[in-house]
């Protein structure tokens, strides 16, 4: 007979952005390899069409959803009628399949795969990443059986019971060190190392006004490279070009698939302030400018961003409505002018949050609630 061991069946509620899709195959993945029998399937809207997922490694049901939050009257009308539609399809899928267990990465994406499980008495988990939790997880997390937070602040606004995780990373199995990862961008050995990215939808105003701001650090006489994720091929292109008209070594990429990589070549990041880019640099332990997309809901990015600046001290953070291309190369010069002082004690910071802030594996966390 089949024990229970063998026909787990877990769901992971997970769309949208890069950010909430790569950690959330992320911990499928740190699951089967710890787990090999347990059946894992990925439930969201727009799946089929999500350049983040990986739909060759993920069995999936797309479903429908929308967000109601709006001004406009029919926009809501439409955007109830496909929760409606979602929750319906979760709920037949749930009685045919009858899953041991969800776990929920948040955003409206997943809200009609909470809820079906919320109906079918099917035990919730509700991982958020950022300090300042969005609305579905706030909302969903009365009713879960824990809530596993990246930021102990998190808590303050969510109803179940938190635990503090560790973001699950995409884990390479060969290490690398820094002189090896700046062979790998073709970049040389010794040399101060930029990555300036905006995650995985790039940041149009950070690639500006850092090429627009190079003419002031040349003129400092400062000697550099840079690592630049810019999320298009054109665009990818037209920076190389800038750089090697300015004579100074860089790698330009639409997209990298071994940011850790990036991570591990960089002595500074300039970036967005999402929460799978602090999860990394936290990890990595890279000195950062944090320059918060402003339009994101509630500008949860700016909370994240104020926990590495203020809390943690391991970076600068700038406003994007303050960012001008003099500002931001005037924080990289005052960064530099000490012989790099101020980056090693950032980066001892991040290292001292790394080491004693206590956290669980959030993958030893599902596994005990199965």
């Amino acid at each position: 007979m089949e024990s229970k061991e063998d026909r787990i069946k877990l769901l992971i509620a997970a769309g949208g952005t890069g950010g909430h899709l790569f950690p959330a195959q992320a911990l499928a993945l740190e699951l089967i390899q710890k787990h090999p029998k347990i059946q894992i399937t990925f439930v969201g809207a727009g799946l089929t069409q999500n350049p983040y997922f990986k739909k060759d490694l993920f069995p999936f049901l797309d479903v429908e959803s929308g967000t109601p939050f709006s001004k406009n009257p029919i926009k809501i009308l439409k955007a109830f009628f496909k929760l409606s539609k979602g929750l319906k399809g979760c709920l037949r899928y749930y009685k045919k399949q009858k899953p041991d267990l969800i776990v929920g990465f948040g955003s409206f994406h997943t809200f009609p795969a909470i809820f079906a499980a919320k109906l079918r008495k099917i035990p919730i988990i509700i991982f958020e990443s950022n300090a300042l939790p969005g609305r579905v997880n706030r909302y969903c997390s009365k009713w879960a059986k824990v809530s596993a937070i990246q930021f102990s602040h998190a808590s303050e606004y969510l109803k179940s019971k938190s635990i503090c995780v560790q973001m699950p990373l995409l884990k390479k199995d060969i290490e690398i060190t820094k002189k090896e990862a700046r062979h790998y961008f073709n970049l040389d050995e010794e040399r101060l190392t930029f990555l300036i990215f905006g995650g995985s939808q790039g940041a149009q105003a950070i690639n500006h006004h850092f090429c627009s701001g190079l003419d002031s650090l040349l003129n400092k006489g400062l000697s550099f490279q840079v690592i630049h994720i810019v999320g298009n091929p054109e665009r990818a292109e037209k920076l190389q070009a800038i750089y090697e008209k300015k004579g100074i070594k860089a790698a330009v990429k639409a997209f990298e698939e071994n940011m850790e990589n990036a991570w591990i070549a960089s002595d500074l990041s300039i970036s967005r302030a999402g929460a799978a880019t602090l999860a990394e640099l936290i990890q990595f332990t890279v000195p950062s400018i944090l320059i918060p997309y402003p339009f994101g809901t509630e500008n949860h990015q700016m909370k994240n961003a104020l926990f590495i600046s203020d809390e943690i001290q391991g970076g600068v953070t700038i406003e994007e409505k303050e960012l001008t291309s003099d500002r931001l190369a005037k924080t990289i010069i005052e960064l530099l002018l000490e012989g790099q002082h101020k980056l090693e004690r950032m980066k001892e910071a991040l290292r001292i949050f790394k080491e004693e802030e206590s956290k669980e594996d959030l993958c030893t966390v599902v596994l005990r609630s199965l």
